[in-house]
C-alpha cells in the first residue's frame, strides 16, 4: 500500500481520490465527484447540497453525505485495520475446509479444495468438464467432494465470495448441501475488517497480491493452460485459509513455500502435467 506522506501536488491527488474511493468505491460516483471537485481544496468549499448535486442524492441524511461531511475522519476510520476473532463464525474451528469451484465453460468445470487441520494440508482437485481434462460428472464430483467431507468432519469452511460456490454446487446437484452453510466468508471479512480499503479492493487476487505477496495468474488465462489452471484453481482455496487467520487476529500467518497436491479427479489427470505441488512463491 503506498502511503502518503509527500506534499507533491500529484500524491496529494492521488491521497484525495484515495479517501473519496474509500467512501464512494471506485465507480461512476467517484468520477462524478472528481469532475465537479477536481481538487479536495475545491471539495472542502462546496457545500452539502453541491456534493449531493453532483452525486445525484436525493436524500438528505444520506449514509454517504454524512460521511463525506467528515471525510478526513471518515478515512482515518476506514483506513483503520479491525482484526478480531469475531469476524469468524467458529474462530476455535481446527479443521478448517475451502472450496472453490470454476464454471466458465460449464455449469461446473471443476471443484478444488484445501483442508488446513494442525498445520497439515491436504489439497484436491475434481474435473467435471471434459473439455478441460479427463472428467467425471458434475454430479459425481460432488459426491465425491460429500465423501471427503464425511471423512475430514471440518469445523468451519472458508471461501471468498462463498454463497456463490454453494450457489453453483447446489444447482447442479439438485438439492442443499448442508454442511457447506456453516462457512467463513472472507470477501466479507476483507471488507468489515477495513482492509479492503488498504489494499485497495476485496477481490481475492488482491488479497494474495496485496497482503501474501504472491502472484496470480487470471481466470482467463488459466482457462488457456491445464497446469496453470490447476495452479490457479488450487491457489483460489488455499489462500481464503491463510487469510481468515490473517482477518482473525492481525499476524500475517507463515505462508508454507510448497504444498503436496494429494487428490486429483480423474487420477489420469496426473499424466498430463509434470508437477505434484503448488508452489507458494513470494517476491522479494
Amino acid at each position: 500500500m503506498k502511503i502518503y506522506l509527500d506534499t507533491d501536488d500529484f500524491y496529494q491527488a492521488e491521497l484525495y481520490e484515495h479517501k473519496l474511493a474509500t467512501v464512494l468505491g471506485r465507480g461512476k460516483r467517484l468520477k462524478r465527484m472528481l469532475r465537479a471537485f477536481p481538487t479536495e481544496y475545491e471539495f472542502k468549499q462546496a457545500s452539502i447540497n453541491q456534493i449531493s448535486r453532483a452525486l445525484k442524492i436525493k436524500n438528505p441524511n444520506s449514509k454517504i453525505l454524512s460521511q463525506l461531511k467528515r471525510l478526513d475522519q471518515t478515512y482515518q476510520r476506514l483506513m483503520t485495520p479491525k482484526f478480531s476473532a469475531a469476524l469468524s463464525n467458529n474462530s476455535q474451528a481446527e479443521t478448517v475446509m475451502c472450496i472453490d469451484t470454476e464454471y466458465l465453460w460449464s455449469d461446473l468445470d471443476s471443484i478444488q479444495y484445501a483442508i488446513k487441520s494442525n498445520n497439515e494440508w491436504k489439497l484436491g482437485i475434481v474435473f467435471t468438464n471434459s473439455d478441460l481434462a479427463p472428467a467425471i460428472s458434475a454430479v459425481e464430483g460432488i459426491e465425491v467432494l460429500k465423501e471427503i467431507i464425511r471423512a475430514v468432519k471440518p469445523d468451519i469452511f472458508v471461501g471468498h465470495n462463498f454463497n456463490c460456490d454453494i450457489t453453483v454446487l447446489e444447482k447442479v446437484y439438485g438439492a442443499k448441501i448442508n454442511p457447506l452453510h456453516n462457512y467463513d466468508d472472507t470477501m466479507k471479512m476483507v471488507r468489515k475488517s477495513h482492509v479492503s480499503n488498504i489494499i485497495g479492493g476485496a477481490s481475492l487476487d488482491r488479497i494474495i497480491e496485496k497482503i501474501f505477496s504472491d502472484d496470480t495468474i487470471g481466470l482467463i488465462n488459466a482457462y488457456q493452460n491445464l497446469d496453470d489452471f490447476i495452479k490457479y484453481g488450487l491457489k483460489d482455496a488455499i489462500y481464503p485459509i491463510y487469510a481468515r487467520e490473517y482477518f482473525m487476529n492481525g499476524k500475517l500467518p507463515k505462508v508454507d513455500s510448497r504444498l503436496k497436491i494429494d487428490k486429483v479427479v480423474q487420477n489420469k489427470v496426473r499424466d498430463l502435467i509434470d508437477f505434484q505441488f503448488i508452489d507458494l512463491r513470494r517476491k522479494d
